[in-house]
C-alpha cells in the first residue's frame, strides 16, 4: 500500500513553473498491462491529501474489475478504417500509461491514460489513446483522444 510518507520520500518532486503547486512522479509497475506507468500526485502547498492516496491504492488494487468497459469502449469507437482490423485490435494487450490523481479536482479524482498499438502495415504502427475519468470509484466518461491531457466533455 503506498502512504504519503512512501510518496515524499521515495517520488520524484516536479515543481511548478509558477504558483505554489507541486507534482510528485513515480513508475509502478502494472505487469502485463505495458509495465511501467508514469503515476501523478498533483499537490498544492507541498501537501498530498490522504484521500488521494486512498483513490490510487483503490485503483491499483481493482483496475482490472475496469478493463472490461474500457475494452468494450475501444471496440465501440473504431474509425472506419479500423473496423476490419477488429480482431487484431481485440487480441492487442492494453497498455496503462499514465495515472493522474489531481488535488481538489470536482470533476474526477483519478485520470487513467491507456491505450493500444497495433501494426497497420509492415512497420507502421498506430495508436488507440483513451482518457478515463474516474469519480468515488466508478467510470464517470472514457473518450478516445488525440491529446489526452484535454479533459473529457
Amino acid at each position: 500500500m503506498l502512504t504519503i510518507e512512501k510518496i515524499k520520500k521515495d517520488f520524484s518532486r516536479i515543481t511548478a513553473w509558477t504558483g505554489n503547486s507541486e507534482t510528485y512522479h513515480d513508475s509502478p509497475i502494472f505487469e502485463g498491462y505495458g509495465n511501467f506507468c508514469d503515476l501523478y500526485f498533483i499537490s498544492k502547498d507541498k501537501q498530498i491529501k490522504q484521500e488521494q492516496v486512498d483513490k490510487y491504492n483503490e485503483f491499483k488494487e481493482n483496475f482490472k474489475s475496469y478493463l472490461p468497459d474500457i475494452e468494450k469502449y475501444i471496440l465501440s469507437s473504431l474509425k472506419n478504417s479500423e473496423v476490419n482490423l477488429e480482431n487484431l485490435i481485440r487480441q492487442t494487450k492494453l497498455t496503462l500509461e499514465v495515472i493522474e490523481i489531481p488535488f481538489d479536482n470536482f470533476n474526477y479524482d483519478l485520470v487513467l491514460v491507456c491505450g493500444k498499438t497495433y501494426k497497420k502495415f509492415f512497420f507502421l504502427t498506430k495508436n488507440i489513446d483513451i482518457r478515463v475519468e474516474f469519480k468515488n470509484g466508478r467510470i464517470k466518461s472514457i473518450q478516445r483522444k488525440k491529446d489526452t491531457t484535454e479533459e473529457n466533455e
